[in-house]
């Protein structure tokens, strides 16, 4: 397990004219993947970070009890394990003396940190991982700004209903998050779309040609990916190359320009896929962090940035009502009191710590551009998702 302060700016913590010392930093934990597997999602979820972290100290920091006090991040690279995880809450509990914890990109990495946080009566701020029953679970220490599997399956199962895509094909990933995602899905369609075919692949399984097979000969209209980006650029290569005209649904993960790049526009054409942040969507809040996360880091903004800069944002918020950084029930409560407007959407937690963000059913047009195709009131253009 690594670990790194993310620094402040010096300019904050050299101490004033006429000032002995300067104002002890709020120490906030984060906890994601920098190395391993899961890197390239823990460098967007970090950027997001990143950019909050500039935005909040550039104006002085964080104001507690009447005092400007600068902000520090203390990242731990968990690797997603959960025993890396555990072992990351308790030191940012115990050691770093965190007011806060946040982040994480694995649901079961969070099952693992979850009691922690509790035992230690330390907020843990979830900005990624999608099980439903992470924020379930009866503990109130536990917070989610990003929107869960079963919030995520509402918006695309509506949409198969209406659209009439039925009888559905699953491809899914053999472990929680896969057959979670095939679950909720089930359990939302119910009668009202019929299932053909649900078939599950291991990590690192290159090969769909089985499942391909079988899915032609179920004569399913739509298939589901449930699977990152990897696997799943690799099985629509061999949906389309197979000849199978279905329709093909995905993940958020299948929605980026960095998906794209993984394939060509021909194989992406019409493919449509639930999505928590459409960085090209004609909405302001969304258009000005895609601008500025594209002059600083050179690419498409991405949804785990997003998450993760509005989950740091509103903790700032919650600490700066609170009026404390080491009272952690003060901290709770204001936490559960949330109303906060972010790049997001509006962000407030229900009775379980789960926020509603806005869900949106994107898809790839000819050119290699997307469209929000649902909720239909915000229904854009090719260049609009």
């Amino acid at each position: 397990m690594r670990y790194a302060y993310l620094a402040v700016a010096t300019a904050l913590l050299a101490p004033a004219p006429g000032f002995s010392q300067a104002p002890k930093p709020v120490v906030l934990g984060i906890v994601t993947a920098q190395t391993g597997p899961l890197a390239a999602a823990g460098r967007f979820q970090m950027n997001g970070f990143a950019m909050a972290l500039d935005a909040l100290n550039r104006d002085g920091g964080i104001e507690i009890a009447g005092q400007r006090r600068p902000v520090a991040l203390k990242v731990y690279d968990t690797h997603c394990s959960p025993a890396e995880g555990a072992s990351a809450m308790e030191r940012l509990a115990s050691v770093d003396r965190a007011a806060m914890v946040l982040g994480e990109l694995c649901s079961p990495a969070v099952a693992a940190e979850t009691p922690v946080a509790q035992d230690n009566s330390v907020p843990f701020v979830i900005t990624v991982p999608t099980a439903e029953n992470l924020t379930l679970s009866g503990n109130p220490w536990v917070f989610r700004v990003n929107a869960d599997n079963n919030q995520l399956n509402q918006a695309l199962g509506r949409y198969v209903v209406e659209k009439g895509l039925a009888p559905l094909a699953f491809i899914a990933w053999n472990n929680d998050a896969g057959r979670g995602g095939v679950r909720s899905m089930e359990a939302l369609l119910g009668a009202s779309a019929k299932v053909a075919y649900t078939g599950y692949f291991n990590v690192g399984e290159v090969d769909f040609s089985a499942h391909v097979s079988n899915i032609r000969r179920a004569g399913a209209r739509s298939v589901m990916l449930f699977m990152d980006e990897e696997p799943g650029a690799l099985a629509i290569r061999q949906l389309r190359d197979a000849g199978l005209g279905v329709q093909l649904i995905g993940t958020l993960a299948m929605g980026s320009a960095r998906f794209l790049a993984r394939l060509d526009a021909k194989y992406l054409a019409g493919m449509m896929q639930y999505n928590a942040f459409p960085p090209s969507a004609p909405q302001p809040r969304i258009r000005a962090f895609d601008d500025q996360y594209r002059a600083r880091f050179k690419e498409e903004s991405h949804g785990f940035a997003a998450q993760s800069y509005d989950a740091l944002m509103l903790a700032a918020d919650a600490l700066h009502r609170a009026g404390t950084t080491t009272d952690g029930e003060a901290v709770r409560k204001a936490l559960a009191a949330t109303s906060y407007d972010g790049v997001i959407g509006h962000i407030a937690f229900d009775a379980h710590g789960q926020a509603a963000p806005p869900v949106y059913v994107t898809q790839w047009c000819d050119d290699g551009t997307r469209k929000i195709i649902f909720p239909a009131e915000l229904a854009s253009a090719c260049g609009g998702g």
